[in-house]
């Protein structure tokens, strides 16, 4: 007879307000994303001009468990199933202006904010949380284990999506964390400590062409976690309370100070760190996201190299790949307060400037106009 060699899981308990709300009350989830406020973005300022203010918003989610600690769990065998997540929609009070969908494979930008589909067969990747190995394996020599991770799909071209995914192993209460853009299970690190899961992974800003199309399919990194409600011997359905963006979408735009009002062409645009850091001059390519069981979405963030490695890195780069438009969007890292340094090039030649913002996850910085020194 075979048999199935488990874990037992860590239950989740609810040890914030979010999570509070949630055990008592069911889930509130807020599925938000770039928009602009008043509150920041991108400064400069001249000996003769006044600064420039650009406006951005805070990203905000909720980060819920479904997990109820007092009640018994249901318990249900481990088994591959076809499992559909369903995102959930914003909530009925909260104002729309408010509450935007993240944006996902296809981002339009709408005045200050921008507006988001999902695609039908997007992809993202999901690990199960609530096992801390890899794979479970029966006692056959020819068995290839049954894997806890995957690809999930969207099954709909809607702002509102539900993924689906073939012979996902899962249990009731089951938690998934969702990543998107898709990763490959390789480029997941995971550990075990004392049966408690922890897992980071890898993100890059590198090699951007500065288009809205382009950013929303590789440098729009988001994370979520989806709560596995219901099982039966062949299906199961997860709810998608909570999806964080990790990054700031900027929209660059620059003009000469000394011909004021005509956009300057961007063929490439360097972007450096100042100050008097290690880092300066430089801006970090990648950064680390650490996960864990029992840590919602809303306690992750992504540490650029220079906090994980002590490396500044190199400048990044912009290449528009000869398109040379006026406007670039540019993915960054979350950043409490930096000077930028910034160099345009085009064919008449090589403009340079600064500016000083704060970052914030998931907000939409418009950095238009901002006056550079043509060398």
């Amino acid at each position: 007879m075979k048999k199935i060699y488990t874990q037992p899981r860590t239950e989740t308990v609810a040890s914030t307000p979010q999570q509070m709300l949630c055990t008592s009350g069911g889930i509130q989830a807020q599925i938000s994303g770039y928009s602009t406020n008043t509150g920041g973005g991108f400064t400069q300022t001249f000996a003769w001009l006044a600064g420039i203010v650009c406006s951005s918003l805070l990203f905000l989610g909720t980060a819920c468990s479904t997990n109820n600690p007092d009640q018994p769990k249901q318990q249900a065998e481990l088994k591959p199933r076809t499992l559909i997540v369903t995102q959930q929609a914003v909530s009925k009070v909260t104002p729309a202006s408010a509450v935007r969908c993240l944006p996902q494979a296809t981002i339009t930008e709408n005045g200050e904010t921008l507006d988001a589909l999902w695609s039908i067969g997007d992809e993202v990747f999901y690990r199960n949380l609530s096992y801390s190995y890899d794979y479970y394996y029966e006692d056959d020599e020819d068995d290839e284990g049954k894997p806890l991770f995957g690809t999930l799909s969207a099954d709909k071209a809607e702002r509102i999506a539900s993924f689906v995914g073939d012979r996902v192993w899962c249990a009731p209460d089951d938690q998934l964390a969702l990543i998107y853009p898709k990763i490959d299970e390789s480029a997941i690190d995971v550990s075990h400590v004392e049966s408690q899961l922890t897992a980071s992974y890898t993100i890059s800003v590198a090699e951007q062409d500065g288009s809205l199309a382009t950013l929303a399919n590789k440098y729009h990194h988001i994370y979520g976690i989806a709560s596995v409600v219901s099982v039966t011997e062949t299906t199961a359905n997860a709810e998608l309370a909570e999806m964080k963006s990790l990054m700031t979408v900027c929209k660059f735009s620059f003009e000469d100070k000394d011909h004021l009002g005509t956009p300057l062409p961007i063929s490439t645009l360097e972007i450096k760190i100042g100050g008097k850091a290690y880092h300066a001059g430089t801006y970090p390519q990648k950064g680390t996201v650490s996960i864990a069981q029992n840590v919602s979405a809303w306690d992750v963030s992504v540490d650029p190299d220079w906090k994980t490695t002590g490396e500044g890195g190199t400048p990044l780069i912009i290449d528009t790949q000869g398109a040379n438009p006026t406007e670039v969007y540019v993915a960054l890292f979350p950043d409490m307060g930096a000077t930028y340094s910034f160099t345009v090039t085009n064919s008449n030649g090589t403009y340079t400037g600064t500016a000083t913002a704060t970052l914030k996850e998931g907000e939409f910085v418009p950095a238009t106009g901002l006056r550079l020194v043509k060398q």
